[in-house]
């Protein structure tokens, strides 16, 4: 992970950016004590499959599309 300050971060927004697409992560720095305030990271790299925990390997979830419901789709009154 490349660790650069906020004024780095935004002289080079762009090369950043492509460099994240190619799966690089950046943490961001700020203040004079350089402490870390966020994380850049590919999306891909966010998507993993979820665990059920206690239910893993007994039982299983998918989801289609979004994942976006309607407020009366989730309290069942369709």
């Amino acid at each position: 992970m490349i660790q650069m300050t906020v004024a780095d971060f935004k002289a080079d927004f762009s090369s950043v950016l492509a460099q994240v697409q190619m799966g690089e992560q950046f943490q961001i720095l700020f203040g004079r004590s350089k402490k870390p305030v966020a994380i850049l990271s590919p999306l891909e790299s966010s998507k993993k499959r979820r665990v059920l925990g206690t239910y893993e390997g007994k039982a299983s979830f998918s989801e289609q599309g979004d994942g976006k419901i309607t407020l009366e789709e989730f309290l069942g009154e369709e």
